[in-house]
């Protein structure tokens, strides 16, 4: 793989996890109720908009398997900020699996 190639990688990498970990600060904030003028739901609407296009990204220029990975985390995310999880479970331990499943797969790649 070319230089530019990798660093244009790590870079897409950067931002997927970097909006990853604002998306699951925002799981973590969630509040009981909210509305479409509140301002976590703004602001979790950004983030998880940015959150999409950088997944989409990531199918652009990893092989399946590594999107595959991001797509199960970005789900999984994605449900746990709109619609939360039942009482008693972590929100950490949930996500964690696909997450690290992402993080295997990204790296396996970039060798």
């Amino acid at each position: 793989m070319s230089e530019a190639r990798r660093a244009e990688r790590l870079t897409l990498l950067e931002r997927f996890i970097e909006v990853g970990a604002e998306a699951e600060r925002s799981a973590f904030s969630r509040p009981a109720e909210w509305d479409d003028t509140h301002d976590w739901f703004l602001m979790t609407r950004d983030v998880m908009n940015r959150l999409w296009v950088a997944e989409r990204l990531i199918r652009i220029q990893f092989p399946l398997p590594v999107h595959d990975a991001a797509r199960a985390y970005f789900l999984d995310l994605n449900r746990t900020v709109w619609e939360g999880l039942p009482d008693g479970e972590s929100v950490r331990d949930y996500l964690e699996d696909n997450r690290l499943a992402f993080l295997d797969a990204a790296r396996a790649v970039m060798g």
